[in-house]
């Protein structure tokens, strides 16, 4: 039964994920063009180092082993998507600031 609600969890997070992905997009070129800086220089090495590891052919569990090969690939998404959750959720609150404030002028 845990397993069933850990896999439903992690479907939830690919889905929020997949729906965040504009705001993700904004985020970055916020981050970007220096407007803003709530994601940390710690935030930003993990999402490279999590890419870098899911793509690599060097595996914990080589990718070639049928659904074991991919498990450590799926720990590591889930991983990163927890963490890029919190982040677009404190970016969402500081885009909501602006636009409130904008609107109360």
């Amino acid at each position: 039964m845990r397993v069933y609600v850990r896999l439903l969890h992690l479907l939830r997070l690919v889905g929020r994920f997949w729906t965040d992905l504009p705001l993700l997009v904004r985020l970055l070129k916020a981050w970007k063009d220096g407007r803003y800086r709530g994601l940390s220089v710690q935030t930003l090495v993990a999402v490279v180092a999590a890419l870098l590891y899911v793509v690599s052919p060097l595996d914990l569990l080589p990718d070639f082993i049928p659904w074991i090969g991919l498990f450590d690939d799926a720990v590591v998404l889930a991983w990163l998507l927890a963490s890029l959750a919190k982040d677009l959720d404190r970016f969402r609150d500081w885009e909501q600031g602006i636009v409130d404030a904008v609107v109360k002028g």
